[in-house]
């Protein structure tokens, strides 16, 4: 049996382990983490690219001092190279830099450096989880003031390099009209730039400007090498269908230069580029379809796995789950729930076949499969955007779902002071709940405005939430269980009150109402953000209105929960609340593991076993194994419990 004070020490380490666990999940995943080295690297290559050409003039030095920044600059970014957690991907970029920096060393013409660099950024772009592009069209007049502020010391009010500060600095701001320069600058290259800045000038990284700001002044500058007439003459091209398929959402913006695109599609492309880059707007329906997403990864992997490279098609197919159609999933669900259970499944065989690199007549079946299944849900789903009363429902079920799991969780431990007669120290879980809704609120300003929470990121940080919550749960369950017997709890309850609910076991508490309430604040915050931003702005209205009523009825359920809950007998109080602890705890199991396995972190094995989404069961033997080891540890601890208060029974005879 599990003393009194081991379980107050146990708890209050559970705690600091969760904190501490919590920090982690935020940057969960090697390539997670290597996310700021590869947009170092990025903007190294695309320093390299644009500048190296003017260094060297038919094999010889024009500039000595820079020359050396281009040998300097190469090597710090092969130095960001060897941050990369090891993999294929890291392996290339090693060969592909060791190639570019020979090349320099070589004084190779500019043409030659430009295209190694250009090839290393596509590489990078690839295969790590960077921003490549604003989740929504930027907003060029309020840039227009930001760079008056920001940037005409330096570069001059008309962006001429002209500033009153210019004449100081060495070397001297950027020209933006400078059409050679311009043309080989990517959005995405000015992006990086203001948001890292360039070693050994006076440009510096504007860290302190949000997200939206730093891409809002990349487009505004972009627009000074444009000439009106590009602008006009990419207005007409718009206007006819043929050309609006050269960009179909903001990255095809943002990734390529001017170069590149009159490269592969001709000066018609740059004008309708020049068009779109003061125009941003017009991109913005499709940047925010996730289906569209899904069909561009799914069509990527595909041609990954054509060209022998399986592993990296499996991570193109796990982002055509992630950044796609998991973004429409619940919508999908409130209109047709069969079609949305089918594609999730028939994704997840997609992944299987390719992670055992079945061979090509068995995975382009499957493929073509998913884009008639992909198909038909965008069919689904305009069908029923215009639905208010789908949007009702959907908001209000949402929120009634995951506050119904929190609120179970909140009234076993409240109810359980309220026992004790520590009405008191009920306040201990009212910070933990709150402190969820505060930091729910964070995390929803943080997700909209500050860093992007998506694709794996947030399937890690629910998983690893669950799987936590689910042992806090099972051990409180356990902690719950020693309590069952009247004598037991009588003489807790007059001789180890003070120490054994005491601060530590308090606050051990007040952890397990923190972790269940924001990992549903956190699910909830991610769906809506989703349904929100997939809506139409007369569906907003009925959205909200759901919200409060899903609101105002977790109210009136937390209120009878709580009262029943404090009303029952204390010998069955126990065993409701330990049983509730455990149901809780392989419900989370089940839904931790299932959200590891959509991030990729955890391997998964599909099974023929039904889907029950409120109980987290989900067909996959890894799921279902998590969840029956966890019945089976219980179902052997109450069997112990029971033969060992029957022998103490029979010993007291």
């Amino acid at each position: 049996m599990v003393s009194t004070l081991q379980s107050r020490s146990l708890l209050k380490y559970a705690a600091i382990a969760l904190q501490a666990l919590l920090l982690l999940s935020a940057s969960a995943g090697a390539f997670a983490a290597a996310v700021p080295a590869a947009q170092s690297i990025i903007h190294g290559l695309d320093y390299l690219a644009v500048d190296y050409p003017g260094v060297i003039a038919n094999g010889q030095i024009v500039n000595p001092g820079e020359y050396a920044e281009q040998q300097e600059i190469v090597a710090h970014t092969r130095s960001q190279v060897q941050v990369l957690p090891a993999s294929d991907v890291k392996t290339a970029l090693q060969q592909r830099m060791a190639t570019l920096q020979q090349a320099i060393d070589d004084k190779a013409p500019g043409d030659q450096v430009a295209t190694l660099s250009r090839e290393a950024i596509t590489l990078v772009m690839e295969n790590f989880d960077i921003e490549l592009a604003p989740r929504e069209a930027p907003n060029l007049a309020a840039a227009q003031q930001l760079f008056q502020t920001e940037c005409a010391g330096c570069h001059g009010v008309e962006g001429l390099g002209n500033g009153p500060m210019a004449r100081e600095l060495d070397p001297p701001p950027a020209n933006f009209h400078n059409a050679q320069r311009q043309q080989q600058r990517s959005l995405l290259g000015l992006f990086n730039t203001v948001s890292l800045g360039v070693e050994g000038t006076a440009m510096r990284a504007f860290t302190e400007l949000s997200t939206e700001q730093r891409w809002a002044l990349a487009f505004y500058v972009a627009n000074f090498a444009s000439s009106e007439g590009d602008r006009a003459a990419g207005e007409r091209l718009w206007q006819q269908a043929s050309y609006q398929g050269l960009f179909s959402d903001l990255q095809s913006l943002t990734k390529p230069t001017p170069n590149e695109v009159r490269a592969q599609v001709g000066g018609e492309g740059v004008q309708l580029m020049a068009y779109l880059r003061q125009r941003p707007e017009l991109l913005q329906r499709s940047a925010t379809a996730p289906l569209d997403i899904s069909f561009k990864y799914l069509a990527t992997s595909l041609a990954q796995y054509r060209a022998g490279n399986a592993q990296d098609a499996y991570q193109q197919a796990l982002a055509a789950y992630l950044e796609g159609f998991e973004l429409v999933e619940r919508k999908l669900n409130s209109l047709a729930p069969d079609l949305r259970s089918t594609i999730e499944e028939q994704m997840i065989a997609y992944r299987s076949l390719l992670k055992d690199q079945a061979p090509g007549e068995r995975v382009e079946p499957q493929y073509q499969k998913l884009v008639l299944l992909l198909d038909q849900a965008r069919n689904e789903l305009q069908a029923g955007s215009a639905s208010p009363t789908v949007s009702f429902f959907a908001a209000a079920l949402i929120l009634l779902r995951e506050g119904l799991e929190a609120i179970l969780v909140l009234a076993a431990i409240i109810a359980l002071l309220a026992k004790a007669g520590r009405n008191d120290a009920i306040r201990y879980i009212h910070v933990g709940w709150v402190s969820a809704l505060l930091l729910g609120g964070v995390t929803w300003f943080a997700a909209e405005h500050l860093i992007d929470v998506s694709g794996a990121h947030r399937e890690i940080t629910e998983g690893v939430t669950a799987l936590i919550a689910a042992g806090m749960l099972l051990y409180v369950g356990f902690w719950l269980h020693n309590q069952a017997h009247s004598q037991r709890w009588q003489q807790f309850i007059h001789s180890k009150i003070s120490s054994a609910v005491g601060t530590g076991t308090l606050w051990g508490l007040s952890s397990v109402a923190f972790v269940a309430v924001y990992r549903e604040v956190f699910e909830t915050i991610l769906f809506y953000r989703s349904m929100w931003m997939g809506s139409q702005a007369v569906e907003h209205n009925y959205m909200l209105t759901g919200i409060v009523v899903a609101a105002t009825l977790l109210l009136v359920l937390g209120w009878l929960v709580m009262r029943l809950s404090v009303r029952l007998p204390l010998k069955r109080f126990f065993k409701i609340n330990t049983a509730l602890m455990f149901v809780l705890a392989v419900v989370f199991a089940g839904k931790g593991v299932a959200a590891m396995q959509e991030a990729g972190a955890f391997p998964i094995d599909p099974i023929n076993f039904p889907r029950v989404d409120i109980l987290g069961i989900y067909p996959s033997l890894q799921s279902l194994g998590a969840q029956l080891l966890l019945v089976g540890g219980v179902a052997l601890w109450g069997l112990y419990g029971f033969v060992k208060t029957r022998r103490m029974r029979e010993a007291s005879v």
